[in-house]
Parts: structure tokens; sequence; C-alpha cells
């Protein structure tokens, strides 16, 4: 008996979580997910120049991972605005129009956004070149 009163209990905290007060209206009026939908890159090293966009989502993984593993750290003890090296700026596009900026300079530094430039593994960073490497453009 106490048994089927806890199951009782337990099912009907359930309920009122997924349905709340609203019957359903809750759930409705939730904002929708923001997903990246779209990636622009644009490389320059010396006269070298290119822009790639990447839509489909199996050419946006790579990119999307590499960005989560690069992991920015400290202060740059130098001006990387002048440093020498190729320069990256990653656009990443989401589903309700908002936009994040990463800049890369020089395989070492990276910034996001209007944020401070950081330092970054150099070895890590080549993983970048190697990735847009192997891949063409959606567009």
């Amino acid at each position: 008996m106490e048994r089927k009163v806890i199951c009782l209990f337990l099912l009907v905290c359930m309920g009122a979580c997924l349905f709340g007060c609203g019957g359903g209206e809750a759930l409705s009026s939730m904002p929708e997910c923001r997903v990246v939908e779209g990636i622009r890159v644009y490389f320059e090293s010396g006269g070298v120049q290119f822009e790639r966009v990447y839509l489909a989502p199996e050419k946006m993984r790579p990119i999307l991972n590499y960005l989560r593993v690069i992991d920015p750290y400290g202060t740059p003890e130098e001006d990387p605005e002048t440093a020498a090296g190729s320069s990256f700026r990653i656009e990443l596009h989401y589903s309700d129009g908002c936009y994040k900026t990463y800049l890369q300079k020089g395989d070492r530094f990276m910034k996001t956004g209007d944020g401070a430039w950081k330092r970054i593994d150099p070895k890590r960073a080549r993983e970048l070149s190697r990735i847009l490497g192997q891949m063409e453009g959606d567009m």
C-alpha cells in the first residue's frame, strides 16, 4: 500500500513538472534553442587571403571542437596586433541572428569578441590550419 502511494505521488509530481499550471502553455512559450547555423572563416597570411563559409554540420563540427579545446590563457607579453604570422577570423552565426567572433593571430594568440588577447598553445593552434586545409567551403 505504501509503495502505491509513493508511486502515485511521483506521477503527480512528474506531471506537474512537465505541464505546469498552464496545461502545456508553458512548454510552447519557452524560447527556442540557439544553435550554430553557419561558420565564416577569413584567413590572411602575407599576400594570401581567403574566405570560406561552412553550413554543413559535418564541416562545422571540427571547427567547433577546435574552439572548445583551444583553451586560451594568460596575458601575452607582446602585442598580438603587431605580431608576425597568419591571422584567422572565425564567425559563428547563430539561429537567433546573433554571431560570435574569434580572432587567432600567429598560432600564438586568440581573442573572443571584444575581449582581451590571450595566449594559446602553438602546437594546438596549428590544428586550425590543418582542419581548414582539408575542407572546402560550402559557398
